[in-house]
């Protein structure tokens, strides 16, 4: 975590029902502040936790906030089970480490991408634990159903067979300059590109292919009604390529509970282009001074 401003983080191992090995990192402020809700953070597809780690360490700097991440299943440090890769099995893979790491007390859920789609799944399978643990919920750069994305063509035939490579994403020429295109606003930082980068060459190939499947048959428009009476605030970058800021409008307008902010030439991965601003939406919720949204 050098460089991070964060402590080391703890770490532990939670075993899923399928036999997935999901490895959990728990960060404790020096000075925790026990009426703070812990935070808890998902992550998206072919990322990690570390992510996360700029926003965690802006928290850290303001609040005395203890956060729990995660990897996914297949993703970094963590291991696929023998279970089917869907994202609707990911909020049970939620609700394992909230019951190993966080058994009891307030939480907010903030998800970026895949992993915003693993807390609407949550949402909707357990909507007890919504009602009695939930403080807030952040929703980046995500959305409930893909359904308006228009394929590319070939690319469904390249991800089936990334499922039978059992190592990395082979290399091709020009997908680093595609991944800046698709995942970042204009003029990204080259830090914050590099460190994606390397983020997304640890995912392996089987992985990428499976969830992308998984991505493709998502649908949990249904799961959000889940977060009616929960303090909910929906990011979005303006320039995202890969969630369309349209999209999110559309998602946001069956939710009028929901306060929503479209940050300004940023793309897919606010985390990094927009640190302070998504920070911000996080300690509203962690404070119960949630802000109001820019739309």
């Amino acid at each position: 975590m050098s460089g991070t401003g964060i402590t080391a983080a703890r770490t532990r191992q939670v075993v899923t029902s399928d036999g997935a090995r999901i490895a959990v990192f728990e960060f404790d402020p020096p000075q925790a502040d026990p009426d703070l809700p812990v935070l808890v953070l998902a992550h998206g597809w072919t990322l990690s936790h570390e992510t996360w780690l700029p926003v965690v360490a802006d928290l850290q700097r303001r609040l005395g906030v203890r956060v729990v991440a995660y990897d996914q299943p297949g993703h970094a440090r963590s291991r696929l089970g023998d279970g089917p890769a869907e994202v609707r099995d990911l909020g049970h893979v939620l609700q394992c480490v909230l019951d190993a790491a966080v058994p009891t007390g307030r939480i907010v859920l903030a998800g970026h991408s895949m992993g915003g789609m693993t807390v609407m799944a949550w949402g909707g399978l357990y909507p007890d634990e919504v009602a009695s643990r939930l403080a807030g919920v952040a929703l980046v750069a995500t959305a409930p159903n893909l359904s308006q994305r228009k394929a590319i063509r070939g690319e469904a035939m390249a991800m089936r067979v990334l499922t039978r490579i059992p190592g990395p994403v082979p290399r091709i020429p020009g997908l680093s300059a595609q991944m800046v295109r698709n995942t970042f606003g204009p003029n990204p930082d080259p830090e914050h590109v590099a460190a994606a980068g390397r983020i997304m060459r640890r995912t392996s190939a089987r992985t990428t292919g499976l969830y992308f499947g998984a991505l493709n048959r998502l649908d949990e428009d249904a799961s959000l009604a889940a977060f009616a009476s929960v303090p909910t605030h929906v990011v979005a970058g303006r320039r995202d390529r890969l969630i369309s800021h349209r999209w999110v409008r559309e998602y946001h307008a069956t939710m009028p509970w929901a306060h929503l902010t479209m940050i300004e030439g940023v793309g897919h991965m606010p985390m990094y282009e927009a640190t302070g601003e998504v920070a911000d939406v996080l300690a509203g919720l962690l404070t119960g001074e949630q802000l109001p949204g820019n739309v």
